[in-house]
């Protein structure tokens, strides 16, 4: 006899034993899984249907809801339990119903549920050319017709690569399952099709109303079992836990900034300045391989010319990260799509520069915090004033504790935030760093005595709720304002990062190019995003300003009123800074300038939605 595929089982003998505790826990006289005396599915029809295949040791079925996301049973993965996160043992996924000339996907990230027989399976890449099947919102009721469809083995084939279907009536509903029975009753699943879909079908149109769980297997090949039906596991209930999560990832923020590139020693692997054109790979160390995004710092010093540092994951955009005068030293965080080889790449445009990269934390689809937008910036540190508790500007080697939980708006359980520091007045060449407890970290915000300059950071928070600020030598004042907060589960908004950056605004192009003139203001709209989209990541460069300025960006849907700077640019030069932006009505935010008149260039990252 051939090895057995198992629904949600170990092949042979185990697998029957393990199908029937399952089914011996199921209340009634009627549990349930499996397509046997059903009939292949016909040539196109449904093309979500999904193979899986777990280190080729078992197999399943499921449907692909998105195009980088399939659902199916969390019973196909019992070497992870529940614990999200990578598959433990090598997975993948045949989407398109063509047996094995469908669309194969390596699956590389799993979500469980742990309430139902239910795991969402992340893609490595998505599938483009099949659309993904609807997940219904009604509750199936008794005796509603439905249609079970799945690539488990039949009456007469082990493993079949043909996707098969039967219809079935609905003969219970519970909180979390179902039972259905096959028309005719001979009709039912079998061990594969574990986590196939249940389908609803009127008037055309097609929905996901749950996965197959636990089958009699009576009249499966190999199965001497008389007694028929089938339990579902219902999906229409969780539609929002699995829409949330299809729509983007949570974030990890480390406990410490970790430097993973710098040119002017041997950490990286690259030692020497980066030249024109040229692009160095950065590799992550422990960077999950579920990972989507990083959030980096980018430094660079010592340019040969004035240039720009662009970080991207796989294909090179149009756009910069970092504008950089000659000779200057300069810093911007950026949040980095991971490219297919689980790194990120720096571009220099001009000249030879070196370049320092920081890890400051990664985007996956189980990271441990969601964002919340503030609906504006909130100032909560200026030592120009007594605002925050420390005028007067920082020294040489002080640090300055900044507590955050509870404070504007960041809610008491929050791990990270998103903030804007700003440097001014300094008396030398110096740094700020912006940490959440310990050891000073890195650099996070580079300035000259002649400069006023910003960047934004996502910080983890210190046990003490607090954040700290440190200066490395010389004396200058700092500004803090809080951009949003990062919280435990899913109570935010998760983060879709874009594979390209797409630019919204530059006001040097276009029939209406013109620059902003002092206390001007544009409003931008960030088109094609989801419409629970709450915040847009830019990238927002002044461009050769009249005099020195600042930008400011906020949500449209609120007035002026004292934003703090965004990104600050010196006469004649061209700066950027990373930004994190609440949307307004109609996915739209303003930008404004503060100052004489200067061109600005707007850049989508990505966005955080619900």
């Amino acid at each position: 006899m051939p090895p057995v595929k198992g629904a949600f089982t170990m092949p042979g003998r185990a697998g029957l034993v393990l199908a029937a505790v399952v089914v011996a826990g199921v209340a009634g006289a009627v549990p349930g899984a499996a397509v046997t005396g059903g009939s292949p599915a016909a040539e196109g029809a449904y093309t979500f249907a999904t193979k899986v295949e777990v280190g080729g040791v078992h197999g399943c079925s499921g449907a692909l809801v998105a195009p980088q996301w399939v659902v199916t049973a969390a019973s196909c993965f019992p070497e992870n339990g529940t614990q999200a996160g990578p598959p433990k043992l090598a997975s993948k996924a045949i989407v398109g119903q063509r047996g094995s000339a469908g669309a194969e996907r390596a699956i590389v990230d799993l979500l469980f549920r742990t309430d139902r027989n239910v795991v969402l399976a992340k893609l490595a890449a998505p599938v483009t050319d099949v659309t993904p099947v609807a997940i219904g919102t009604a509750a199936p009721a008794p005796n509603e017709r439905l249609r079970v469809a799945g690539y488990g083995r039949t009456a007469t084939e082990w493993v079949p690569d043909k996707l098969h279907t039967v219809p079935v009536s609905v003969q219970s509903v519970t909180a979390t399952t179902l039972a259905v029975l096959g028309d005719p009753a001979t009709a039912t699943t079998c061990q594969g099709d574990a986590g196939g879909p249940l389908l609803r079908e009127r008037d055309g149109v097609v929905e996901l109303a749950g996965l197959h769980h636990a089958s009699w297997q009576a009249g499966c090949l190999g199965s001497n079992e008389t007694r028929q039906g089938t339990v579902e596991t219902r999906v229409d209930d969780i539609a929002d836990w699995i829409g949330l999560r299809l729509r983007g990832d949570a974030y990890t923020a480390l406990p410490a900034a970790q430097r993973v590139l710098d040119t002017r020693t041997d950490l990286g692997g690259h030692k020497k300045p980066v030249a024109a054109g040229e692009s160095v790979s950065v590799a992550i160390p422990g960077l999950p391989a579920n990972a989507s995004a990083v959030a980096v710092g980018l430094v660079g010093t010592g340019g040969t010319r004035s240039t720009f540092l662009t970080a991207y994951g796989d294909a090179l955009p149009t756009t910069s990260n970092l504008n950089i005068g000659a000779g200057r030293t300069a810093a911007v965080m950026a949040v980095v799509p991971v490219g297919p080889d689980g790194k990120i790449k720096v571009r220099n445009n001009a000249g030879d520069i070196e370049v320092i990269v920081d890890y400051l934390g990664y985007y996956s689809a189980s990271g441990e915090s969601t964002y919340q937008p503030k609906d504006k910036p909130d100032l909560v540190l200026d030592t120009r004033t007594s605002l925050g508790g420390h005028p007067g500007r920082l020294t040489a080697g002080e640090v300055v504790t900044v507590p955050v939980r509870g404070i504007a708006g960041v809610p008491a359980d929050a791990v990270a935030v998103a903030v804007n520091l700003t440097g001014t007045e300094a008396d030398s060449e110096t740094y700020f760093s912006v940490f959440a407890q310990g050891t000073p970290g890195p650099s996070t915000l580079n300035i000259r005595p002649d400069e006023h300059r910003a960047t934004q950071s996502l910080v983890r928070i210190g046990d003490d709720g607090a954040i700290r600020i440190f200066l490395h030598h010389g004396q200058g004042h700092v500004l803090l304002s809080v951009v949003g907060a990062f919280v435990p589960g899913d109570a935010g908004s998760r983060y879709a990062a874009l594979s390209t950056p797409t630019r919204l605004l530059d006001t040097r192009v276009g029939t209406a190019a013109a620059p902003l003139g002092q206390g001007g203001i544009v409003t931008v709209t960030a088109g094609g995003l989801p419409s629970g989209a709450t915040a847009a990541a830019l990238n927002i460069t002044g461009v050769q300003p009249s005099i020195s300025t600042f930008l400011a960006a906020w949500s449209h849907d609120l007035p002026y009123s004292g934003v703090p700077s965004t990104v600050n640019v010196m006469a004649g030069e061209n700066t950027s800074n990373a930004a994190t932006v609440k949307l307004g009505s109609g996915a739209r935010f303003d930008v404004r300038n503060s100052a004489g008149s200067t061109d600005a260039v707007v850049d989508l990252q990505g966005y955080y939605t619900r």
